[in-house]
């Protein structure tokens, strides 16, 4: 075998491939041998035509077998020899076979991984911020709020609506001769009706019957198919209710999942410490890496554009679905290229953390993976590890876990090796608005 590799761009290779006479009728014959068992030729019995014979009549046959069986074991030989890292499956640009005269050329398009030129000094010493905030008992009663707030009840009340009421309505629109009926319930003061319909309904009781006619701003985010034109809204209010919160007590929190108080109070503090150790690492991480991109070219291998692209893809629709968004009716080429720039950069931080790791020395080590499957299996397998793990190695995840780790075990070593300035939270603010 001869081969030659020609650079396309900085991550496909055109790699040219010619089979020696000898090996190529060497892998024919043995093609030949296998098809010969089963073939029907004329005038033979099955397994006793002879190869020129079945080279005659099944040379498609013969063709595609060496293109599956005999591009591969070359292409493999090349790979090893030029250190190639392959990343998707060769394309075929070009195929030149003769199975009569033993002649097999192949052009294949490789996708490889890039090489990063990194150097220790591009990542060593990198100056970054970390903005630091105390997590105080105001916080713990912020979150205690939310949590009020999702076990309220709303009590029906006999008043006027105010800001902050439940109120049901019934409702009549007309919008220019077109007319819809129906009901609503919604918050006064959360600008979930119009600001013209609002406006009435508030000091308002029970059994109100009202109507107002209005031409609606240019403003297709509130009003939507009403923008700019006129507007006449009848209601009826059916109900005002008030919101009553529950009472913090030991009962209270047993409904949530906590002991009591005490512990309730004490878990959402240890949470919200994690919580904020994570944005300061982030905040971190993150200087980080924009500094070294800064510096260095990642060239961006279009598999691994496509994979992160459908991955992000998909999150994106996922979340519109859990805010009750159709998307069926979103074009989702529209969704791609919208998360194409974050993918972009997505898979270039990945290549130079990877990078960092092989210049650093970083390893995934079998505890580390136990580490990660645990936690993996006490968030989604019920603590099962072996269930969890048995699940990612049937789904042939191990490798993306390995990945990951290896990635997160970089970010650490790039934090051990910046300067980090610690920065009371607030103080960058203050001196920006002093100058």
């Amino acid at each position: 075998m001869t081969y030659t590799v020609e650079k396309v761009n900085d991550v496909l290779l055109r790699v040219k491939i010619t089979g020696e006479p000898q090996e190529v009728e060497k892998e024919i014959n043995e093609i030949c041998k296998e098809i010969r068992k089963t073939a029907k030729v004329p005038g033979f019995r099955p397994g006793k035509a002879p190869i020129n014979i079945i080279k005659k009549y099944y040379e498609d046959t013969i063709r595609d077998s060496l293109v599956r069986s005999f591009v591969p074991l070359k292409l493999r030989e090349v790979l090893e020899k030029e250190k190639i890292q392959l990343l998707s499956d060769p394309g075929i640009e070009d195929l030149q076979c003769d199975v009569k005269n033993n002649a097999f050329e192949v052009t294949l398009i490789v996708e490889k991984k890039p090489e990063i030129e990194l150097k220790p000094e591009d990542y060593k010493g990198i100056k970054a911020k970390k903005t630091v905030r105390e997590i105080t008992d105001e916080d713990v009663e912020k979150v205690i709020e939310g949590m009020k707030n999702q076990l309220a009840n709303w009590k029906e009340v006999d008043r006027e609506a105010k800001e902050g009421d439940l109120v049901e309505i019934e409702y009549t629109t007309n919008i220019e001769g077109k007319e819809n009926n129906g009901s609503v319930a919604v918050i006064l003061g959360e600008k979930q009706l119009w600001p013209e319909v609002e406006k009435e309904v508030l000091g308002k009781k029970a059994g109100y019957e009202g109507e107002v006619t209005f031409k609606a701003p240019e403003d297709e985010k509130i009003y939507g198919d009403a923008a700019g034109k006129e507007v006449n809204v009848k209601f009826k209010i059916k109900a005002v209710k008030e919101k009553e919160l529950p009472e913090v007590n030991d009962e209270f929190a047993k409904k949530l999942g906590f002991e009591s108080v005490e512990d309730m109070k004490n878990k959402i503090k240890q949470d919200l410490i994690a919580a904020e150790k994570s944005r300061q690492q982030e905040e971190v991480e993150d200087q980080i890496v924009e500094e070294i991109l800064k510096k260095v070219n990642v060239p961006v291998p279009p598999s691994m554009l496509d994979l992160e692209i459908r991955a992000q893809a998909e999150a994106q629709l996922r979340r519109l679905a859990q805010f009750g968004v159709d998307i069926n009716q979103i074009n989702p080429q529209t969704v791609i290229e919208m998360v194409r720039p974050t993918a972009e950069k997505t898979v270039r931080v990945k290549l130079l953390l990877e990078k960092v790791a092989e210049l650093e020395g970083l390893e995934v080590t079998d505890e580390d993976l136990d580490k990660e499957i645990e936690k993996l299996a006490q968030a989604a397998f019920g603590g099962d590890y072996v269930q969890a793990r048995q699940s990612l190695e049937e789904r042939g995840l191990i490798n993306m876990i390995k990945q990951d780790i290896l990635r997160q075990k970089a970010l650490d070593k790039l934090i051990e090796l910046a300067e980090i300035e610690e920065v009371p939270a607030g103080k960058e603010e203050n001196e920006k608005k002093e100058e």
